[in-house]
Parts: C-alpha cells; sequence; structure tokens
C-alpha cells in the first residue's frame, strides 16, 4: 500500500522524511525555497497527513521504507537524496539498510543512530496505548508541542499553531503505528562506517529530545560528514528555516554536481 505523495518541482530528486506526529506539509518552507531547482518528494506516514491507514501485521519501520521505495518507482525515480528529521531520520537508516544504492546524499536533523533504551520503548508502547484507548490523539498535542519546540518558539503562532495542526491530521492508528515502529527499530550505530555519500547533519542547541552530543556522535560516525548547530528546539527546519534552507540548498546542490 503506497503513502500519499507530494510532488513538488522540477530538478534533481529529493525526498524529504517527516517527524513523528507530523506530516509532510513539515516540509513546506523547504519545498517553497527549494522546489524551484529541485524535485522535492514528501510522503505521509500512514495514518498522517493525506495517507490511507496502516496496513494490519506487526508495524515495523521496514514495511513503510519498502512503501516508500515503492512510491519511488511509481514516479519513475531511481536515485534520490534524503533529507530526515527525527523519526524521519530513523526512516532515512532503514532505507540505507535495504537499498543504499538508491541514496545519493544524507541529510540527518535532529535524530539519532541508537535504538530505544528500556524507558524510552516503555514510554512508546503507553503512548500508542493510551491513543487507542482514547480514540483520539488530542491528549498528545500540548505534551508534543512542549517537547518539540523550544520555550521562544511556544510565542510565534506561525510556529506553534500549524504544529498542532499537523499532528491534529494524525490518526489514532497513524500515532500507535509509528511508535510502536520506532520502539521496534534496530540500532543503526554500525551502519554509520558504511555511509559513503555526501552526509550533512543538523542539531538543535536546545533539542530537549536528542542532546546535541549524541547527534554530535552520529556525525563522528560518518566518514566527512558536515556538522551544523542551529538554536532551536527538535524541529530545526520549522524554527530556523532560513538557516536549515540555507544548509540544505547548499549541500544538496554540491551533492547533485558531484554525483
Amino acid at each position: 500500500m503506497l503513502p500519499a505523495i507530494h510532488d513538488t518541482g522540477t530538478g534533481a530528486p529529493v525526498l524529504f522524511l517527516h517527524a513523528f506526529t507530523l506530516d509532510a506539509s513539515q516540509w513546506d518552507h523547504q519545498v517553497a525555497a527549494l522546489s524551484d531547482d529541485m524535485r522535492c518528494i514528501r510522503v505521509d506516514l500512514w495514518g498522517c497527513g493525506s495517507s490511507p491507514a496502516p496496513p494490519a501485521g506487526e508495524p515495523a519501520l521496514d514495511g513503510f521504507a519498502a512503501a516508500v521505495l515503492a512510491a519511488l518507482d511509481s514516479l519513475n525515480i531511481d536515485k534520490v537524496a534524503v533529507v530526515g528529521l527525527s523519526m524521519g531520520g530513523y526512516l532515512a537508516f532503514t532505507l540505507w539498510r535495504l537499498a543504499p544504492q538508491r541514496i545519493r546524499a544524507l541529510a540527518l536533523c535532529n535524530t539519532r543512530a541508537t535504538a530505544d533504551t528500556a524507558a524510552a520503548r516503555g514510554d512508546r508502547l503507553a503512548m500508542a496505548e493510551q491513543v487507542e484507548r482514547e480514540q483520539s490523539v488530542e491528549s498528545i498535542v500540548e505534551p508534543m508541542v512542549a517537547r518539540m519546540l523550544s520555550p521562544g518558539a511556544h510565542d510565534e503562532a506561525h510556529i506553534v499553531d500549524p504544529v498542532r495542526g499537523r499532528i491534529r491530521r494524525c490518526s489514532p492508528a497513524g500515532i500507535a503505528f509509528a511508535q510502536r515502529a520506532m520502539a521496534a527499530r534496530p540500532d543503526s550505530t554500525a551502519l554509520l562506517a558504511s555511509i559513503d555519500v555526501p552526509a550533512l547533519v543538523i542539531a538543535g542547541s536546545r533539542d530537549a529530545i536528542i542532546p546535541t552530543q549524541e547527534v554530535r556522535a552520529m556525525a563522528d560516525g560518518i566518514t566527512d560528514a558536515r556538522y551544523r548547530e542551529l538554536e532551536c528546539g527538535h524541529l530545526s527546519n520549522l524554527e530556523r528555516s532560513r538557516a536549515v534552507n540555507q544548509e540544505l540548498a547548499t549541500f544538496l546542490t554540491a551533492a547533485t554536481m558531484a554525483s
């Protein structure tokens, strides 16, 4: 089952993978900045945005990654640059594990290579059960906003209100699928040394979910990765959209010329 696909612009294709509780519209600022020169492909996770409900079976990132590859096939796209933030980064690692030959560059934003701790896994499974029990995502909206955005961003309606709206466009089934799939993901640390394409790593100095030292350690494990730290929370592409746009434009242009 293919996810919803959003395809904007022309040029070298770039696949954008969104964070947990959001959808493909998370990348609207980047699409506006880049789509004159690049083909921006975005997919909604099952149960989020415009995608259908998750399929039956055990939730796993591998299943969604395979659907993303099939979606690229449907667009006759072979190789892409991949940009993933948070859960999108976990999916990027999954794609690298499944089909590294299809990735020509990799941008990892506010994400980690390690698997969940036992406590984090327990929290994920508890949230999955909560939204299924309540048959609503409303109870997680404000807690997720508080975790994902830095304190200063909470006063910026143009940032915080769209985040709330995107969470509300996820169904309880979509939230539960994502949490269980992320809880089951393997450790990707051993993959880092195998990444032999241009790589950009972005961290947020005020990220309450993934500390900068963990993101920097991930970058250090990738040969010749460029590390960039921005003053923001977990959603760097929303809080510091201009800076992220500039970083991505420079990185993706150079990667396209090198490929």
